[in-house]
Protein backbone atom coordinates (compact mmCIF):
# COMPACT_ATOMS: atom_id res chain seq x y z
CA UNK A 1 0.00 0.00 0.00
CA UNK A 2 1.54 3.54 -0.93
CA UNK A 3 2.10 5.61 1.77
CA UNK A 4 -0.50 7.89 1.29
CA UNK A 5 -3.16 4.95 1.67
CA UNK A 6 -1.96 5.08 5.02
CA UNK A 7 -3.98 5.78 8.33
CA UNK A 8 -2.48 8.61 10.37
CA UNK A 9 -3.39 9.13 13.96
CA UNK A 10 -5.38 12.70 14.69
CA UNK A 11 -2.67 13.48 16.95
CA UNK A 12 -0.45 14.97 13.79
CA UNK A 13 -3.00 17.84 13.70
CA UNK A 14 -1.30 18.66 16.83
CA UNK A 15 2.36 18.79 15.02
CA UNK A 16 1.32 21.55 12.57
CA UNK A 17 2.15 25.35 13.48
CA UNK A 18 -0.60 28.06 14.08
CA UNK A 19 -0.85 30.99 11.89
CA UNK A 20 -2.68 34.59 13.13
CA UNK A 21 -5.95 33.95 11.75
CA UNK A 22 -7.11 37.37 12.75
CA UNK A 23 -4.50 38.87 10.44
CA UNK A 24 -5.17 36.53 7.80
CA UNK A 25 -8.94 37.37 7.93
CA UNK A 26 -8.04 41.26 7.68
CA UNK A 27 -6.11 40.35 4.21
CA UNK A 28 -8.71 38.10 3.24
CA UNK A 29 -11.38 40.20 3.16
CA UNK A 30 -9.24 43.45 1.51
CA UNK A 31 -9.10 41.43 -1.68
CA UNK A 32 -12.81 39.48 -1.15
CA UNK A 33 -13.96 43.40 -0.99
CA UNK A 34 -11.91 44.44 -4.27
CA UNK A 35 -12.71 41.29 -6.29
CA UNK A 36 -15.67 42.54 -8.92
CA UNK A 37 -16.52 38.94 -9.38
CA UNK A 38 -20.29 37.03 -8.96
CA UNK A 39 -19.71 33.67 -7.19
CA UNK A 40 -22.10 31.67 -8.47
CA UNK A 41 -22.05 27.60 -6.35
CA UNK A 42 -23.75 24.73 -7.99
CA UNK A 43 -24.59 22.53 -5.58
CA UNK A 44 -24.71 18.83 -6.13
CA UNK A 45 -26.85 17.78 -3.31
CA UNK A 46 -29.22 19.90 -0.75
CA UNK A 47 -26.63 19.22 2.33
CA UNK A 48 -24.55 21.76 0.88
CA UNK A 49 -26.84 24.93 1.77
CA UNK A 50 -27.38 23.37 5.14
CA UNK A 51 -23.91 24.73 6.01
CA UNK A 52 -24.23 28.35 4.91
CA UNK A 53 -26.56 31.51 6.14
CA UNK A 54 -27.71 34.75 4.84
CA UNK A 55 -27.47 33.50 1.43
CA UNK A 56 -29.56 33.03 -1.67
CA UNK A 57 -30.75 29.71 -2.76
CA UNK A 58 -32.48 29.02 -6.34
CA UNK A 59 -33.63 25.81 -6.76
CA UNK A 60 -33.86 26.18 -10.94
CA UNK A 61 -31.53 27.94 -13.43
CA UNK A 62 -33.69 30.21 -15.46
CA UNK A 63 -32.73 33.00 -16.66
CA UNK A 64 -34.91 34.99 -14.04
CA UNK A 65 -32.93 33.17 -11.22
CA UNK A 66 -29.92 33.68 -12.35
CA UNK A 67 -30.32 37.57 -13.10
CA UNK A 68 -31.70 37.85 -9.88
CA UNK A 69 -28.34 36.26 -8.01
CA UNK A 70 -26.18 38.68 -10.09
CA UNK A 71 -27.89 41.50 -9.20
CA UNK A 72 -28.36 41.54 -5.63
CA UNK A 73 -26.18 42.80 -3.45
CA UNK A 74 -24.71 39.22 -1.97
CA UNK A 75 -21.45 37.94 -3.06
CA UNK A 76 -22.53 34.69 -3.22
CA UNK A 77 -25.49 32.70 -4.39
CA UNK A 78 -26.51 29.14 -4.63
CA UNK A 79 -28.45 27.25 -7.35
CA UNK A 80 -29.69 23.76 -6.23
CA UNK A 81 -29.03 21.18 -9.07
CA UNK A 82 -29.43 18.28 -7.15
CA UNK A 83 -27.32 16.27 -9.89
CA UNK A 84 -26.10 13.47 -7.85
CA UNK A 85 -29.02 12.02 -7.63
CA UNK A 86 -29.11 12.64 -12.01
CA UNK A 87 -27.53 10.13 -14.84
CA UNK A 88 -24.34 11.70 -16.65
CA UNK A 89 -26.35 12.18 -19.57
CA UNK A 90 -28.74 14.33 -17.20
CA UNK A 91 -26.10 16.18 -15.66
CA UNK A 92 -24.26 16.99 -18.65
CA UNK A 93 -27.46 18.51 -19.96
CA UNK A 94 -28.19 20.53 -17.06
CA UNK A 95 -24.74 21.90 -16.16
CA UNK A 96 -24.19 22.69 -20.52
CA UNK A 97 -27.46 24.61 -19.87
CA UNK A 98 -26.45 26.25 -16.27
CA UNK A 99 -22.86 27.45 -18.32
CA UNK A 100 -24.97 29.07 -21.21
CA UNK A 101 -27.21 31.09 -18.83
CA UNK A 102 -25.28 32.33 -16.59
CA UNK A 103 -22.74 33.27 -19.31
CA UNK A 104 -25.71 35.60 -20.98
CA UNK A 105 -26.50 37.00 -17.58
CA UNK A 106 -22.96 37.70 -16.81
CA UNK A 107 -22.74 39.59 -20.67
CA UNK A 108 -25.94 41.51 -19.82
CA UNK A 109 -25.00 42.83 -16.70
CA UNK A 110 -21.56 43.33 -17.44
CA UNK A 111 -20.54 41.35 -13.72
CA UNK A 112 -17.93 38.77 -13.88
CA UNK A 113 -18.28 35.82 -12.74
CA UNK A 114 -16.94 32.25 -11.40
CA UNK A 115 -18.16 29.33 -10.72
CA UNK A 116 -18.24 26.84 -7.86
CA UNK A 117 -18.91 23.01 -8.33
CA UNK A 118 -19.47 22.11 -4.97
CA UNK A 119 -19.84 18.44 -4.32
CA UNK A 120 -19.05 16.14 -1.81
CA UNK A 121 -16.25 16.15 0.94
CA UNK A 122 -16.08 12.42 0.48
CA UNK A 123 -14.84 12.37 -3.22
CA UNK A 124 -18.37 11.26 -4.55
CA UNK A 125 -20.24 13.07 -7.72
CA UNK A 126 -20.11 13.44 -11.21
CA UNK A 127 -16.18 14.71 -11.38
CA UNK A 128 -14.58 15.30 -13.92
CA UNK A 129 -18.38 15.33 -16.25
CA UNK A 130 -19.87 18.60 -14.43
CA UNK A 131 -16.79 20.68 -14.55
CA UNK A 132 -15.31 19.88 -17.96
CA UNK A 133 -18.76 20.45 -19.30
CA UNK A 134 -18.82 23.60 -17.28
CA UNK A 135 -15.58 24.67 -19.05
CA UNK A 136 -17.24 23.86 -22.41
CA UNK A 137 -19.20 26.04 -21.97
CA UNK A 138 -17.69 29.01 -20.58
CA UNK A 139 -14.89 28.21 -22.79
CA UNK A 140 -17.33 28.58 -25.76
CA UNK A 141 -18.24 32.08 -24.24
CA UNK A 142 -15.14 33.26 -24.67
CA UNK A 143 -13.87 32.88 -21.12
CA UNK A 144 -10.76 30.40 -21.55
CA UNK A 145 -9.89 28.94 -17.68
CA UNK A 146 -6.25 28.92 -16.85
CA UNK A 147 -7.07 25.98 -14.23
CA UNK A 148 -9.68 23.62 -11.86
CA UNK A 149 -9.26 24.25 -7.98
CA UNK A 150 -9.71 20.95 -6.05
CA UNK A 151 -10.70 21.76 -2.50
CA UNK A 152 -12.84 19.17 -0.58
CA UNK A 153 -12.05 19.95 2.85
CA UNK A 154 -14.88 20.13 6.11
CA UNK A 155 -13.71 20.29 8.68
CA UNK A 156 -17.13 20.12 10.49
CA UNK A 157 -17.46 16.44 8.75
CA UNK A 158 -13.85 15.48 9.52
CA UNK A 159 -12.24 15.73 5.92
CA UNK A 160 -9.31 17.18 6.16
CA UNK A 161 -6.65 16.80 2.95
CA UNK A 162 -2.42 16.83 4.11
CA UNK A 163 -0.01 16.53 1.86
CA UNK A 164 -2.30 16.03 -1.04
CA UNK A 165 -4.06 13.27 0.40
CA UNK A 166 -7.48 13.56 1.38
CA UNK A 167 -9.01 11.94 4.97
CA UNK A 168 -11.91 11.26 7.06
CA UNK A 169 -11.78 11.39 10.57
CA UNK A 170 -12.74 8.36 12.51
CA UNK A 171 -12.57 8.59 16.07
CA UNK A 172 -8.96 9.20 16.80
CA UNK A 173 -8.16 8.38 13.20
CA UNK A 174 -7.29 9.65 10.08
CA UNK A 175 -8.01 6.89 7.13
CA UNK A 176 -7.31 7.75 4.08
CA UNK A 177 -10.97 8.32 1.74
CA UNK A 178 -9.97 5.28 -0.04
CA UNK A 179 -10.40 3.23 2.44
CA UNK A 180 -13.89 4.25 3.39
CA UNK A 181 -17.27 2.98 2.74
CA UNK A 182 -17.82 5.98 0.48
CA UNK A 183 -15.06 5.17 -1.69
CA UNK A 184 -17.25 2.20 -2.17
CA UNK A 185 -20.15 3.74 -3.60
CA UNK A 186 -21.44 2.09 -6.83
CA UNK A 187 -22.02 5.62 -8.75
CA UNK A 188 -19.26 7.23 -7.88
CA UNK A 189 -16.31 5.10 -6.60
CA UNK A 190 -12.94 5.44 -6.21
CA UNK A 191 -9.43 3.96 -5.24
CA UNK A 192 -7.13 6.80 -4.57
CA UNK A 193 -7.11 9.14 -1.81
CA UNK A 194 -4.22 11.28 -2.94
CA UNK A 195 -5.92 14.01 -4.67
CA UNK A 196 -3.32 13.94 -7.62
CA UNK A 197 -3.74 10.25 -8.26
CA UNK A 198 -7.61 10.51 -7.92
CA UNK A 199 -7.31 13.47 -11.00
CA UNK A 200 -5.45 10.97 -12.59
CA UNK A 201 -8.05 8.05 -11.86
CA UNK A 202 -11.44 10.03 -12.40
CA UNK A 203 -9.96 11.97 -15.68
CA UNK A 204 -8.54 7.90 -17.21
CA UNK A 205 -5.23 10.17 -17.85
CA UNK A 206 -5.93 12.89 -19.45
CA UNK A 207 -4.59 15.27 -16.30
CA UNK A 208 -1.39 13.11 -14.53
CA UNK A 209 -0.75 13.06 -11.32
CA UNK A 210 2.80 14.37 -11.72
CA UNK A 211 1.21 17.32 -13.40
CA UNK A 212 -0.91 18.25 -10.68
CA UNK A 213 0.05 21.80 -8.02
CA UNK A 214 0.03 20.82 -4.83
CA UNK A 215 -0.65 23.58 -2.10
CA UNK A 216 0.44 21.53 0.76
CA UNK A 217 0.62 22.70 4.47
CA UNK A 218 4.11 23.74 5.10
CA UNK A 219 3.35 27.23 2.27
CA UNK A 220 -0.18 27.91 3.93
CA UNK A 221 1.14 27.72 7.81
CA UNK A 222 3.94 29.75 7.01
CA UNK A 223 1.83 31.86 5.19
CA UNK A 224 3.84 32.49 1.92
CA UNK A 225 1.17 34.16 0.58
CA UNK A 226 3.92 34.94 -3.00
CA UNK A 227 4.95 31.71 -3.09
CA UNK A 228 1.45 30.27 -3.26
CA UNK A 229 0.71 32.99 -5.91
CA UNK A 230 3.15 31.88 -8.20
CA UNK A 231 2.34 28.20 -8.08
CA UNK A 232 -0.99 29.20 -8.89
CA UNK A 233 -0.29 31.43 -11.77
CA UNK A 234 2.00 29.12 -13.78
CA UNK A 235 -0.96 26.61 -13.98
CA UNK A 236 -2.46 26.88 -17.19
CA UNK A 237 -4.92 24.20 -19.66
CA UNK A 238 -7.55 23.12 -16.62
CA UNK A 239 -4.13 22.36 -15.10
CA UNK A 240 -5.65 21.19 -11.87
CA UNK A 241 -4.79 22.74 -8.27
CA UNK A 242 -5.32 20.69 -5.07
CA UNK A 243 -5.36 22.85 -1.74
CA UNK A 244 -4.38 21.04 1.77
CA UNK A 245 -6.91 21.80 4.41
CA UNK A 246 -7.11 20.87 8.43
CA UNK A 247 -9.05 24.44 9.37
CA UNK A 248 -10.55 26.94 7.94
CA UNK A 249 -7.55 29.29 7.88
CA UNK A 250 -5.83 27.03 5.53
CA UNK A 251 -8.23 27.92 2.97
CA UNK A 252 -8.43 31.46 4.19
CA UNK A 253 -4.56 31.64 3.52
CA UNK A 254 -5.12 29.91 0.15
CA UNK A 255 -8.04 32.11 -0.60
CA UNK A 256 -5.53 35.86 -0.37
CA UNK A 257 -3.31 34.14 -2.47
CA UNK A 258 -5.92 33.05 -5.11
CA UNK A 259 -8.03 36.59 -4.87
CA UNK A 260 -4.44 38.05 -5.70
CA UNK A 261 -3.77 35.44 -8.70
CA UNK A 262 -6.97 36.26 -10.21
CA UNK A 263 -6.95 40.03 -9.76
CA UNK A 264 -3.75 39.52 -12.70
CA UNK A 265 -6.31 38.12 -14.53
CA UNK A 266 -6.08 34.54 -13.71
CA UNK A 267 -9.39 32.01 -14.21
CA UNK A 268 -10.51 28.97 -12.17
CA UNK A 269 -13.08 27.10 -11.96
CA UNK A 270 -13.42 25.09 -8.56
CA UNK A 271 -15.11 21.74 -7.24
CA UNK A 272 -14.98 21.69 -3.77
CA UNK A 273 -17.12 20.86 -0.92
CA UNK A 274 -18.93 23.24 1.36
CA UNK A 275 -15.30 24.38 3.49
CA UNK A 276 -14.14 26.77 0.73
CA UNK A 277 -17.61 28.10 -0.12
CA UNK A 278 -18.19 29.21 3.61
CA UNK A 279 -14.48 31.08 3.60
Amino acid sequence: MADYEQSLPVSVLDTFPTVDEAAVDKLLLAEIERDPHKIVVLDDDPTGVQTVHDVSVYTDWSEESIREGFLEKNKVFYVLTNSRGMSQDETAAAHADIARVIARISRETGIPYLVISRSDSTLRGHYPLETETLRRGMEADGHALDGEVLCPFFEEGGRLTIGGTHYVRQGDTLVPAAQTEFARDPTFGYSHSHLPEYVEEKTEGSYRAEDVTVIGLPELRACDYDGIEEKIEQVSDFGKVCVDATCYADVKVFCVSLFRAMAKGRRFMFRSAAGLVKV
